[in-house]
């Protein structure tokens, strides 16, 4: 029997995937639960718009992020901190670096996205690689400068 499933269900699919299972499993178990719905003319239709709205609004998503990387890739951010023998006090962390993204070129990048094994602590240039989108990655460089003592 097929059927579309209204939620995500462990080892079966993802919401909105059209599965074939046993009878016995859609009655018992999916319909009573309301984790998925036969497969009817109307459901098929409402389905197929469901998928097409989906994919269009990961499309625009996906253009979205695009453009957004064309603007801050291979850009340079530059800190200032308090240094002493090459190594800065404190450090430039994932957080900073998104904060200093939205400032400076209007994007706005989630702290969670900025991948850093760990927080830059020495002087210098650093490539940093941001993810806007699954498929969409871009490098920039966070240039770490010592302040200037008055």
């Amino acid at each position: 029997m097929e059927v579309i499933l209204r939620q995500d269900v462990p080892g079966l699919g993802k919401k909105g995937d059209k599965v074939n299972v046993k009878d016995g499993y859609a009655r018992n178990y999916l319909y009573p639960r309301n984790l998925a719905m036969p497969v009817t003319k109307g459901t098929l239709r409402e389905h197929e718009a469901l998928q097409a709205a989906k994919k269009e609004k990961e499309e625009r998503l996906l253009a979205e992020a695009t453009r957004q990387g064309e603007k801050i890739a291979g850009k340079t951010l530059v800190f200032t901190a308090k240094a002493g023998q090459g190594r800065i006090f404190g450090s430039v962390t994932p957080q900073e670096i998104a904060a200093k993204i939205q400032k400076s070129y209007k994007v706005q990048v989630d702290k969670r996205k900025v991948l850093l094994g760990e927080n830059l602590k020495e002087l210098g240039t650093h490539e940093v690689e941001v993810q806007l989108h699954p498929k969409v990655k871009v490098t920039l460089n966070v240039e770490i400068r010592a302040e200037e003592s008055k």
